[in-house]
């Protein structure tokens, strides 16, 4: 569904310019929104001061979405908000039986994807937010971006995108929630691809292609049985990607 994109006019009548992309509000308005029903579900087991801070992150990022604005893209001089609204989308979910918490942190490291995303070959963290990524696609082809985090709410959810010269531009939401009835943890990825166009966007594309929701949805079942067994299956990768 596409968001029509609004502007804000704050107190003092200067109008606040939209500066994130249409798919990142779309993100930001759904991760706000289950922070603030994580709030609330906190609240009611009795849970006042993590609730209420869930409830304001949430509020935070579902302004972040409505307005197309973020504080932080204008003092550091970032402005996706002409990023057009196409590419490839892949989205599934899992329940894992650990902790929201625990979950987060083992993405959290980023070393860790590759050990349950077959299609990286590794993940270099540059800084507190950046990493670099290498992903192998069909055929032997490979292609490298950097990465940057723009939310990150421990236990609750990571917002990141592609930066710089990518060869794949691309952006993703993980979501971690507690599932009902003590169950351990929903995960939820949602990831969009950008394949360019021209001889190398052909290439790129191809790559973006293989990582379709089949596959996503197997490297979630490894991140189900190294978080709940300790051990991944060892079998070797397929050479059949299309």
């Amino acid at each position: 569904m596409r968001m029509e994109a609004t502007q804000t006019r704050p107190m003092g009548g200067k109008q606040k310019e939209i500066n994130v992309g249409r798919t990142e509000r779309n993100a930001s308005m759904v991760g706000g929104a289950a922070l603030a029903l994580s709030g609330l579900t906190t609240i009611a087991k009795r849970r006042l001061l993590p609730g209420l801070a869930m409830m304001a992150a949430g509020g935070m990022l579902m302004y972040r979405g409505k307005t197309g604005h973020c504080d932080i893209y204008e003092s550091i001089g970032l402005d996706t908000g002409g990023s057009e609204d196409h590419g490839l989308t892949v989205e599934k979910f899992l329940t894992v039986n650990r902790l929201p918490q625990d979950v987060y942190e083992f993405w959290r490291h980023l070393e860790n994807l590759p050990s349950f995303m077959r299609h990286l070959a590794s993940v270099e963290v540059t800084g507190e937010r950046t990493s670099h990524w290498k992903a192998a696609g069909p055929g032997g082809i490979s292609v490298e971006w950097d990465a940057e985090i723009v939310e990150d709410y421990p236990g609750q959810l990571i917002q990141w995108h592609s930066v710089g010269d990518a060869e794949i531009p691309n952006e993703g939401l993980v979501e971690f929630r507690e599932a009902p009835g003590g169950r351990g943890t929903e995960v939820k990825v949602t990831i969009r691809y950008y394949p360019p166009g021209g001889a190398a966007g052909k290439i790129a594309a191809k790559v973006a292609h293989a990582l379709n929701a089949m596959e996503i949805e197997e490297d979630l079942k490894r991140l189900k049985q190294i978080l709940e067994t300790g051990e991944t299956a060892t079998a070797a990768r397929s050479n059949g990607h299309h």
